[in-house]
Parts: C-alpha cells; sequence; structure tokens
C-alpha cells in the first residue's frame, strides 16, 4: 500500500509541474538563447536562469560564467531552430532542438531543460570539454631575494626575457595585460584535438582569445620564481615570433607580489619585493623629485588617471601594448588633440588582425609628467570592458614607459617616473 502511495504521489509531481509549466514561454527562452548567440552576449537571457543553472558540466556561478565566455567568443548565429523532442521528466520539461549556425558550427542539437517556473535549469548548447586552472595565488613560489634583475631585450616595441621552461632556456615575451602565464602552442604543447571547441577568459587586443589549451609544465623557473607541475593556458603565438623563437607570455600572475621597474634603454626589468621599493627608487633619484601618481586594480589591470585635452581618461598599464590604445569611441571627440590621423592595422596576441584608426596624441598628461605626440591607435574595446567593473578608455604601453625609468608599483598603488 504504501508503495501504490509513493507512486501516484510522485505521478502527481510530474502532474503538477507539467501543467504550471507554459512550452510557449520555454520556446521563448529557446529564441532568446539564440539571440544571444548572434549579440555575443548573455544578458538577455540570464533573467531566465534558475538558481543551480548548468551548462556543460558546470554549475552555478561557474555554468553562467562559461556559457557567457562561450557566446562572447562563438562569434555565430543561428540561423534557424527546429525542435525535434520534447520530454516531460520529475525535473521539468525537456525540449531537445536543433539550431543551424551561419558559420562552421553548422547544424547541432541543443538541449534545454527547464524548472516548473519556466526557468531554464540546464543547457547544452553542444558537446564542448571545460577545463579549469588553478588560482593564480596557488602556481609560484617566490625566492628570497628581495630584487631580482632581470635583463630584457626589445622585440620591436615588446619586451623579451628568458625563462627555463622544462629545464631549457626559452624566450617570453613580458606581457603584464595578460592575467596568466601563456604558452605558445607552437613551440610547447601536446597536438591539438581539432575537434574540441575551447573558450578563455582571456582578451586580446581586437578580441577574446579562443582556441586555447590547457597544458602541464613539468618545471619552470622565471629568474627563480618557480612552478612545478602547473597548469597553463596555451595557444598559438606564432604570429608574434619576429625573427625569435617566443614561448609565450610573462603575465600578471607571475610577478604579481612584486613591484616592477621597467627599464627600456638599460635592458632590465627589476622586480622588488614592496618593502624595498621606496629606498631603491631614492638611491636611483640621487635627490631628485620623483612623479608619483595613484593607480587602481581593475582585475589585473593597473589603471591610472590621464588628461587628453579636456578630456579626463581612465587608461590601463600594459607593457605589452607596442603603442597606446584609446578606445574607437573618441576619435571624433579628441579629434582637436590630435595629429596625423590616418588608418593602420592592429594585431592582437589574438592573431586577429583589423584596419584601426591611428594619430599621435600631442599631449598626454598623467599626474605632473607630459607626454608628447605620443603614437597611438584607436579601436573598439567593449571586448574588453564587459569583464571590467569600471571599463577602461584605453591602455598605456611602450611609448610611455620607455621614455624614463618608471615603477608600477601595485601593492602600494603607485605608478613612479624616476627622472
Amino acid at each position: 500500500m504504501k508503495k501504490t502511495l509513493l507512486a501516484v504521489a510522485l505521478l502527481w509531481s510530474v502532474c503538477t509541474a507539467s501543467h504550471a509549466q507554459n512550452r510557449a514561454e520555454c520556446e521563448r527562452i529557446v529564441n532568446l538563447v539564440a539571440e544571444a548567440v548572434g549579440a555575443g552576449s548573455i544578458e538577455g537571457v540570464e533573467p531566465f536562469l534558475a538558481p543551480g543553472f548548468m551548462f556543460s558540466g558546470q554549475e552555478g556561478d561557474q555554468a553562467r560564467s562559461v556559457m557567457k565566455l562561450l557566446v562572447e567568443q562563438l562569434d555565430d548565429r543561428v540561423e534557424r531552430i527546429e525542435t525535434l523532442r520534447e520530454e516531460r521528466t520529475e525535473e521539468g520539461l525537456e525540449l531537445v532542438c536543433a539550431f543551424t549556425y551561419a558559420g562552421a558550427l553548422g547544424r547541432r542539437e541543443a538541449t534545454f531543460l527547464f524548472d516548473g517556473e519556466n526557468r531554464l535549469k540546464r543547457l547544452e548548447l553542444f558537446p564542448m570539454r571545460v577545463e579549469t586552472l588553478p588560482q593564480e595565488e596557488d602556481a609560484f613560489v617566490k625566492p628570497s631575494s628581495c630584487r631580482l634583475d632581470v635583463p630584457v631585450r626589445r622585440l620591436g616595441n615588446l619586451l623579451a626575457a628568458t625563462a627555463l621552461l622544462d629545464g631549457r632556456e626559452c624566450t617570453f615575451i613580458i606581457d603584464n595585460g595578460a592575467p596568466r602565464l601563456m604558452l605558445n602552442s607552437s613551440r610547447y604543447g601536446a597536438e591539438r584535438d581539432t575537434a574540441a571547441l575551447r573558450i578563455s577568459s582571456s582578451k586580446g587586443v581586437n578580441s577574446s582569445i579562443g582556441g586555447m589549451d590547457v597544458v602541464k609544465v613539468s618545471e619552470f623557473d622565471f629568474h627563480g620564481i618557480r612552478s612545478e607541475g602547473g597548469k597553463f593556458l596555451a595557444f598559438d603565438m606564432s604570429h608574434l615570433e619576429q625573427g625569435a623563437e617566443i614561448f609565450g607570455l610573462l603575465g600578471y600572475e607571475v610577478y604579481k607580489d612584486y613591484d616592477l621597474l621597467f627599464d627600456y634603454e638599460g635592458g632590465t626589468l627589476t622586480l622588488l619585493e614592496p618593502t624595498v621599493t621606496d629606498a631603491y627608487v631614492d638611491s636611483l633619484a640621487g635627490g631628485c623629485p620623483v612623479t608619483e601618481v595613484p593607480i587602481e586594480m581593475e582585475g589585473h589591470i593597473a589603471c591610472v588617471e590621464a588628461c587628453i585635452g579636456e578630456h579626463t581618461l581612465r587608461l590601463g598599464i600594459d607593457c605589452g601594448a607596442g603603442a597606446d590604445l584609446l578606445d574607437g569611441r573618441l576619435w571624433e571627440s579628441l579629434r582637436p588633440a590630435l595629429a596625423g590621423r590616418r588608418e593602420t592595422t592592429l594585431t592582437g596576441a589574438d592573431a586577429e588582425v583589423r584596419r584601426v584608426r591611428s594619430a599621435k596624441v600631442k599631449r598626454l598628461k598623467i599626474g605632473g609628467m607630459e607626454f608628447r605626440r605620443i603614437p597611438t591607435v584607436f579601436n573598439d574595446m567593449s571586448h574588453l570592458n564587459r569583464s571590467l567593473e569600471r571599463g577602461l578608455d584605453g591602455l598605456i604601453g611602450f611609448p610611455v614607459l620607455s621614455r624614463q625609468k618608471t615603477v608600477l608599483s601595485y601593492r602600494s598603488g603607485r605608478l613612479i617616473f624616476l627622472p
């Protein structure tokens, strides 16, 4: 008798859930997902995601993050939707649809599960593999030295240094605009599974960087900053090689515990424990005044306030930028402050080449410092700003950092220009 009652109760719960669901509303959400793919944003779908939403094996906030990244990076649109199957289960209404994409993805089956309140409980757009990386603070072990003097050389307008990768001395580009250590898959890493789709949270100048793998490194050593058995991102950087083998980018996570002293002319990047920075700066200044400007952190990016003409801008500090970068929306409003306006090409770490506008900024003021005739490119920065709380108006790189010795102090929140 108890088993019979239990069966009746379960049947009643299924019928109740089915009755509460509105198929038309669920189909509307399916269409919203298709629209989100075309728009490159899940903003229109997020209000309809259930608590504990699942996406490609991930759950909750992680699922939302993975879906957001995937939609941003697909660079495709859905041309046609077909409903293939419908099933009402104890969990809710399940719809299996065929999405026909305009691009290389072609026709793919997508599975949608809705709860009793017509909220999207689980979504599988198509089979994909999701790999996670360890937290940045767990990746590296620091040496005991308070100061590391790293020889650097210029590759174009970028700084390059060597590090030991599995016991071999390899050349890397120093790029504090990159969040992590990133490896060049054309030089290091296993054979790629070309059938798998990969996404990442890393942004290039022109777009998000797709096509990434996760690779395991036996040993990495950057002048005493070490990692053993670490997992790191890898993607094809062959386009960055300028007559030299480049094995990757040394991003923020490698040296985040240090202050950085850039000396382009002297060919040195000095990593300083924050406790010794002031004394070392004083010794270099020789009694001459230095210029200090406050910075704010936006994720891994240090941001500084700058002025061009009558405009006050928020700029990220990026030694991996060979030219300064400003958001394309500023092109017309900054016209009086620009000279030599023209079109050129811009290639980012993502290998994408775009036609962009460029000019020289007549005067750029950062605190008490004034920089004249700064080469600058203008490009859409919306893809970079989607993941930032306040957003940026641009980036300053080689043209500013190379004109004098410059200290970027993450811990004390200062950008220091030496005389």
